[in-house]
């Protein structure tokens, strides 16, 4: 009895010097957005609007999504009505601007286990939310979704004038968090995000879904 009484006090103890050594290490959770904490899909917007002037669908969405027009417009170097007239003029379309924004907006929803592991955190740790989102997504998705609320800072690329994984934006938020990139820990579901923020400095951890997460904090004891 005596020699399992001592292994599970050593069992005990080395849990307790991982959870310490977590928790003493980083003192800012840095949470993406997009396929983190909210879910998307690109195709639901680009569909709606392809069946209404029927056009292409993988032409909308490429142009929606993957253009040189929707990094200007997430860089915050166009304004909400200026991306609507470009992307109506490129593809040939008359649709006004408040019937636009619908359109545009609606194709998120959350991923509640992601959330539900964001406010544990929130109790240890200040949570910083880093996004590569257009000014038009991110008013929608404050007024949808109550998980925004729970943050310390919001660093949007649209503010900061530069998109991930441009070495700007995690520059501003590493000075938020107070200058230590070691008192960090990222969280992303894009591995070439991961790996660019690797080679900033700071540590990530991939998201792909909420029980691999809680699984990989736990191994840093961080939960």
């Amino acid at each position: 009895m005596q020699g399992n009484e001592r292994q599970c006090r050593k069992v005990h103890e080395r849990a307790s010097e991982i959870e310490l050594v977590g928790k003493n290490r980083y003192s800012v959770i840095i949470f993406d957005l997009g396929n983190t904490l909210i879910r998307f899909d690109h195709n639901i917007s680009a569909k709606k609007l392809a069946n209404l002037f029927h056009l292409d669908t993988e032409e909308v969405r490429k142009l929606f999504f993957d253009s040189e027009l929707t990094q200007a417009f997430e860089r915050g170097q166009i304004s909400p009505k200026d991306f609507h007239t470009r992307i109506t003029r490129r593809l040939g379309i008359k649709i006004s601007f408040r019937d636009f924004v619908p359109i545009w907006n609606d194709i998120f929803w959350i991923d509640e286990g992601a959330c539900a592991i964001a406010r544990r955190l929130k109790k240890d740790y200040k949570l910083f939310l880093l996004s590569n989102i257009s000014r038009l997504h991110y008013e929608y998705i404050a007024k949808k979704f109550d998980i925004l609320k729970i943050f310390d800072e919001i660093i949007l690329s649209f503010a900061v004038g530069a998109i991930k994984p441009e070495k700007r934006i995690f520059e501003d938020a590493v000075r938020r968090a107070g200058g230590d990139k070691a008192a960090v820990l990222y969280i992303d579901d894009r591995e070439d995000l991961i790996k660019e923020a690797a080679i900033f400095g700071i540590e990530s951890i991939k998201y792909e879904c909420p029980d691999k997460l809680e699984k990989d904090l736990k191994e840093r004891g961080v939960l």
